[in-house]
């Protein structure tokens, strides 16, 4: 499955340069091309820019079966194990239903045919006890069949479904772990990358608010150096269990790298934003932990926060998230343990 999760003006910026790439260079705009060129002009498959970079005719040596190849090679996604799995039990689901469900057709093709022909024989006003008793005969049979039919297709469906169902739950459950943090149980940065980009893209046409909040622990080195990294690790799980107690349904928390988290918040203005930064703070500074195994406790644990706003089909995502980490980053200029928003509002 191939995504492509550009803001609209990005796709617009890149849709004019391969129109006047395409005509220059006379390349067939097929889907796939396009596709190709797409990606090349993104500039973040490295394969595939040096790959069009070194083609000895330039742009206008591209063929249809270069982009071909491309498209296959360096492009398209592969599926998972899981998702091959499940993809074929479905396929292997539905031909069996198919197949069943085909003779059961054809059974009652036969079945009705015959019951016809018998209809027409009670019309004999001199039908005979021994013909009637063959006919109600051979009625209960084919009654007695049409339910066996339809019992094994209802257990073949129920079974199979059951099936698909459990690789179904495993995929899904696959796909969770590879966006889950290991150490700290929250989406991690490839989560993060996901779910901006499917915001960004449903809040561009809508004058609903979408902020982020990029947050770290202050001096977090010191944690590691003094108490060794275990307790480190720790202090990060903490942290995020803290981010994740009081989180509400339009929030997603994700650990953004080392001691950098980071929170989205669908449908909330700036205020409400810094709100919620300032009461994680808070949460956080209030915290007393203490060395596993002993009474010592370790050292107040703070952190500094930034916010900021999408705005809408003016931003870019790589200029949003620049945002919020220039207010991080005035929040650490300004004292730590302080949030800040993209207008260099200060809360202590």
């Amino acid at each position: 499955m191939i995504k492509i999760k550009d803001t609209p003006a990005k796709s617009r910026e890149i849709y004019a340069k391969i129109s006047t790439l395409f005509s220059e260079a006379d390349i067939n705009p097929t889907p796939m091309n396009y596709l190709v060129w797409y990606h090349y002009f993104v500039g973040e498959n490295s394969a595939l820019i040096e790959e069009i970079n070194n083609l000895k005719g330039g742009a206008k040596s591209f063929t249809d079966r270069l982009g071909f190849r491309l498209y296959e090679q360096l492009i398209e996604e592969p599926e998972s194990e899981a998702e091959k799995e499940y993809d074929f039990a479905v396929r292997k689901f539905v031909d069996g239903i198919f197949h069943k469900m085909n003779h059961f057709s054809t059974n009652i093709k036969d079945q009705s045919t015959q019951i016809g022909t018998y209809a027409q024989g009670l019309k004999n006003p001199h039908i005979n006890a021994i013909e009637l008793e063959k006919i109600a005969e051979y009625i209960t049979t084919a009654a007695a069949k049409m339910q066996t039919s339809t019992n094994e297709i209802r257990d073949e469906v129920q079974n199979s479904s059951d099936e698909v169902s459990q690789l179904k739950k495993q995929l899904d459950e696959a796909r969770a772990e590879a966006l889950t943090d290991d150490l700290t149980q929250i989406g991690n940065r490839k989560a993060f990358n996901s779910t901006i980009q499917d915001l960004a893209i449903e809040h561009s046409n809508t004058t609903e608010p979408l902020c982020l909040i990029m947050t770290d622990i202050d001096h977090f080195k010191s944690f590691n150096d003094t108490y060794g990294h275990p307790v480190g690790d720790s202090v990060l799980r903490y942290f995020a269990n803290i981010m994740r107690a009081d989180a509400k349904e339009n929030e997603t928390i994700c650990r953004y790298g080392g001691e950098e988290f980071a929170i989205l918040l669908k449908n909330s203005s700036i205020e409400n934003a810094v709100e919620r930064a300032e009461q994680i703070r808070t949460k956080l500074q209030a915290t007393r932990l203490t060395l596993k195994g002993s009474s010592e406790p370790i050292k107040t644990i703070t952190a500094s926060f930034g916010v900021a706003q999408f705005k809408h089909t003016d931003d870019e995502l790589e200029e949003f998230v620049n945002r919020a980490d220039k207010s991080l980053y005035a929040a650490k200029e300004a004292g730590r343990n302080t949030v800040m928003h993209e207008n260099m509002t200060t809360r202590n």
